[in-house]
């Protein structure tokens, strides 16, 4: 009789299971190429450390630099909102994996009364000896109950929630290297626009230099006034006023 029992409940959580809610999720076949642009640098490069990874930027040790991605982290409301939807996600799974375990719950409580004896109930154990007016009432409560999951629904439900929370930290985290890396871009991208200015800057003052030597040497009469003009062509026209006016030139 119980082997009978057993197989009857066997063949009863076979055809249950046969019945679950959903196919089961099957990984797309995406086929990637063997190799990449840049995959010899990648791999003859030192593994670094996860924490090296997540602060990046702090390998061009430049701390302006790590300053300024800190304080676009800090306060991008983009990446709030995926932190936020993090935090969401996360409680989404928390209550789906509550959801297959059994619940229960304990209650209680107390009550106090004063028994009036002016009302006939009142008055006829008023008349007894010993009456105590006063009486308290306690209760507990104690409960459980457990949802079978069947056909397969909550644990469908579990498998949704935990692929939210995974895409959830996955959008976090692109969110977060979108963010830094746009800083670090535009914050590298000026300090080599700064760089070409004091480039720029430097080189006006050598040419500068040079006119003005080239100007002392044709008020000796010992060069050409090509040669002057020349030496001026190589000036921004912003420079020029003042240097003219070395030579007794008016600017037009």
């Amino acid at each position: 009789m119980l082997a009978k029992r057993s197989l009857a409940l066997l063949i009863a959580a076979s055809l249950l299971a046969g019945c679950a809610a959903g196919p089961d999720y099957a990984r797309p076949n995406m086929p990637m190429p063997e190799r990449y642009l840049g995959a010899a640098a990648v791999e003859q490069r030192h593994a670094s450390t996860r924490a090296d990874q997540a602060a990046w930027w702090t390998g061009f040790g430049d701390p302006q630099l790590s300053r300024y991605v800190m304080l676009a982290l800090a306060q991008n409301l983009d990446l709030a909102q995926a932190s936020a939807r993090v935090i969401q996600a996360r409680a989404g799974l928390g209550a789906a994996n509550a959801a297959l375990l059994p619940a229960g719950h304990v209650g209680g409580q107390a009550a106090r009364a004063y028994q009036s004896v002016e009302t006939p109930l009142g008055q006829v154990l008023n008349s007894g000896p010993g009456f105590d007016r006063y009486g308290n009432a306690y209760e507990a409560e104690l409960g459980a109950s457990w949802e079978l999951d069947l056909f397969g629904g909550l644990r469908r439900g579990r498998e949704v929630a935990l692929a939210e929370y995974q895409a959830s930290e996955a959008g976090n985290a692109a969110t977060r290297l979108a963010v830094a890396a746009q800083t670090a871009d535009i914050y590298i991208e000026i300090r080599g626009l700064q760089t070409r200015l004091d480039v720029a800057r430097r080189q006006v003052q050598k040419q500068q230099a040079l006119l003005e030597t080239i100007q002392l040497l044709y008020g000796k009469g010992l060069v050409a006034e090509l040669q002057v003009s020349q030496t001026e062509g190589g000036l921004p026209r912003s420079s020029l006023p003042c240097l003219s006016l070395k030579r007794g030139w008016t600017q037009p």
